[in-house]
């Protein structure tokens, strides 16, 4: 998939995970925010989970992205867990713990994890960046360990429009 970085192209490796299949797999990376353990098992989760991905927290787009999601999410009191993903590790999370830290979401790495892990992870969401270590911006959501939506901007430079992504969600769970 090509997407854009201002006028950048970018080319996505993987292909984006289909409405109704899980994101299958057991994936070690590192907990950075709000989180003790390892990245939980998708495909056994039960209720609604988003999953955001991010090239570097350490950026307005992506601290934007994890603080816009839960401000979202609980003004809509929508029942549900999120975590975010980072190429980036548990330093650049400073800020972000620093300035909010109210935020309930879980965050966690991919820096110093299996390399096998990452790029299978990659594959499964669509949101590697090729030739590179970085992830894409993306939103997933997951009901039941199955994915219900998925959002991964053309224009990648910017906040992905989390509003939007809510509204057509909302749409559908609770038409």
């Amino acid at each position: 998939m090509k997407v854009y970085l201002g006028d950048l192209p970018v080319e996505l490796i993987g292909k984006r995970p289909r409405l109704g299949k899980p994101i299958e797999g057991k994936y070690r990376f590192t907990p950075v925010l709000n989180a003790k353990n390892k990245f939980p098992n998708l495909q056994k989760s039960k209720g609604i989970i988003f999953l955001s991905t991010l090239p570097n927290v350490k950026s307005f787009a992506c601290s934007a992205q994890v603080l816009d999601l839960e401000v979202e999410i609980t003004k809509r009191k929508i029942p549900a867990k999120i975590f975010h993903l980072a190429s980036c590790g548990n330093d650049s999370w400073a800020e972000i713990k620093k300035l909010h830290p109210q935020l309930k979401a879980r965050g966690y790495s991919l820096k110093n994890c299996s390399q096998i892990e990452v790029e299978n992870f990659k594959q499964k969401l669509g949101v590697g960046v090729k030739n590179s270590h970085r992830l894409a911006h993306g939103l997933f959501a997951l009901k039941d360990g199955k994915i219900i939506a998925s959002y991964i901007p053309k224009q990648q430079y910017g906040v992905p429009n989390i509003k939007n992504f809510l509204n057509r969600l909302e749409r559908g769970l609770y038409s």
